[in-house]
């Protein structure tokens, strides 16, 4: 079994790489990376199968309220998000 999201178990605010204020989404993608919408953070994080740290990914909210609400990963690669705060669907080509 594998615990991801920091060593204290608690949310913690920031850009801290791996760890996690309030998850609302996980996805996989199609080389078996795991993509997490990091609500509060504001950020999607995406990881290894087997759970190490590759990059972080967003948008500022133009509106009042956070950003990463859900997170889907396409065929190709592309991930989509649900903007919360800005009510609207964003879109990343993989790298």
């Amino acid at each position: 079994m594998r615990k991801w999201g920091g060593p204290f178990a608690i949310g913690l605010y920031g850009p801290f790489k791996g760890w996690f204020t309030t998850t609302t989404s996980i996805a996989l993608g199609p080389n078996g990376e795991v993509f997490v919408a990091d609500f509060y953070n504001d950020r999607i994080q995406k990881f290894t199968a087997q759970g190490d740290y590759l990059t972080a990914f967003g948008t500022t909210p133009s509106n009042p309220g956070h950003t990463a609400m859900a997170v889907a990963v396409g065929n190709d690669g592309a991930v989509w998000s649900v903007n919360f705060a800005d009510n609207r669907v964003g879109r990343w080509e993989p790298d």
